[in-house]
């Protein structure tokens, strides 16, 4: 087998794509979407995709999962030796296709090395995973192993993943040329089409859309077709429900308030089940009009201008689009 070449620790990650990426690639992360992956790897400061307080607890946690899969297999009867971790490795065909391997270990003497994704998991989360063993995994986790197993060219690979302090599941991830390909279209056609030609790829959410426009330009107003005006009028309609619903949901808080009373908790059925609390709460906030009127130059010091465009459906007559 060629040999892999490794990137050193402290690179840039804006100069490839990686194992973390694909998922936002493919639209199905749960952490990112393909225009801010691309803001990641375009503009320079941009805020690292990976750097959320979930997955750096997660990359703090990796040592105590791998020890435990360790001794997880080794309780199954097979010889583990541990042959790296956290190496990043550079794709042999594409220089901007890289992969992390957490934790990579070779089984009863073989010659070739298991790749090893590492995972800490919210017990809420159990439902999402399969028994130990099994296939069914979250898919953002099996396309980033996958994608680990092409740039390696390695045959095999193991999630295993976390549950709280004790529960640990491991699922093999097999490598499939097919899939590999897919996957690597995917990567080069994003690589090749928004971040070398610095193009954007098409929002996928409000929030995409808010980065991707957040001001409006000099062109005239825009006159909608058919379509657009459907829209417009079921967004209306819907808009007036939730509005409805909000007004329905205070008035039976009012009435649910006005029961309790005094009453901290409000307990329904014969068992006696916790379904309402009323408790005080306390904390604090700046009082700018005081800051303001005692420190004036203080307060202007750290007065900071901000800047949104703000979408509103207007309260219109229907009956005039037909005129």
């Amino acid at each position: 087998m060629q040999a892999l070449n490794v990137i050193p620790p402290g690179r840039d990650r804006s100069h490839w794509l990686g194992g973390a990426d694909i998922a936002a690639v493919l639209g199905i992360s749960p952490w990112t979407t393909p225009l801010k992956l691309w803001e990641a790897k375009t503009r320079p400061g941009a805020a690292e995709v990976a750097a959320t307080g979930v997955r750096r607890r997660g990359v703090r946690w990796e040592g105590a999962v791998a020890e435990m899969l360790v001794e997880d297999l080794a309780s199954r009867g097979h010889a583990v030796e541990i042959v790296g971790s956290n190496v990043r490795y550079q794709d042999t065909e594409h220089d901007f296709m890289a992969a992390e391997i957490d934790f990579e270990v070779r089984l009863d003497g073989e010659g070739e090395v298991t790749n090893v994704e590492l995972k800490t998991v919210h017990p809420f989360k159990l439902h999402l995973w399969g028994a130990t063993g099994s296939d069914e995994l979250p898919l953002h986790y099996l396309a980033q192993a996958t994608w680990g197993l092409g740039v390696t060219r390695r045959r095999r690979g193991i999630v295993a993943a976390l549950f709280g302090a004790d529960e640990l599941r491991s699922y093999p991830v097999e490598a499939d040329a097919e899939t590999i390909a897919a996957l690597r279209a995917r990567g080069l056609a994003f690589w090749r089409d928004h971040v070398l030609k610095r193009l954007p790829p098409a929002p996928t959410t409000l929030e995409d859309m808010a980065r991707l426009f957040p001001r409006e330009g000099d062109s005239p107003a825009l006159v909608a077709d058919e379509d657009l005006t459907a829209k417009v009028l079921k967004l209306r309609a819907l808009l007036a429900e939730i509005r409805a619903r909000e007004l329905e949901a205070q008035a039976l808080e009012f009435d649910v308030k006005r029961a309790m009373g005094e009453h901290g908790e409000l307990l329904l059925g014969r068992g006696g089940v916790r379904a309402v609390d009323w408790k005080a709460r306390s904390g604090s906030y700046i009082d700018e009009a005081a800051l303001k009127k005692a420190h004036p130059a203080i307060a202007r010091d750290f007065t900071r201008r901000w800047y949104s465009r703000v979408f509103t459906v207007r309260n219109f007559d229907a009956k005039e689009l037909g005129r």
